[in-house]
């Protein structure tokens, strides 16, 4: 159990997007399976809104325009207005990849993530724009 009277913003930041990324790993995987599940859906939508408020309060500009493009895909499958598909997951996992360097960041680091890293945000946004637009299939576990 943490002590979070102790911990700094970053810390707790670190703390919520270490259990939100375990979630967003589990869900993904799972979306494999099954691409339309709403429960999966609404849990990954969930954890990617947690993330980019954590981000938020702790000033991390970064963090919310990852996690903000992540949920914005997450509310789209919800809405029926596309179909998850091996793209999207991997453009999803890249993500949460993203935010997990900038979680290991020292705070200086951190708050300097969104301009030593602009390239790979952009990129990882880009992807996840570029997953949404593209039909394709889900592809078979393997």
């Amino acid at each position: 159990m943490s002590d979070f009277g102790a911990m700094s913003l970053l810390e707790l930041f670190r703390e919520e997007l270490d259990a939100h990324a375990a979630a967003l790993d589990a869900g993904l995987l799972a979306l494999e399976a099954s691409p339309d599940d709403r429960a999966t859906l609404d849990a990954l939508m969930r954890a990617a809104h947690s993330i980019k408020g954590a981000a938020k309060i702790v000033g991390l500009e970064a963090g919310v325009q990852i996690a903000h493009a992540m949920e914005d895909v997450f509310v789209a499958a919800r809405a029926g207005e596309l179909r998850v598909h091996r793209g999207i997951i991997d453009a999803e996992l890249a993500c949460v990849d993203l935010l997990r360097q900038l979680a290991t960041c020292d705070e200086a680091a951190a708050k300097a993530f969104k301009d030593t890293r602009a390239a790979d945000i952009t990129a990882a946004v880009a992807a996840l724009v570029a997953a949404r637009t593209a039909p394709g299939p889900l592809q078979p576990a393997v």
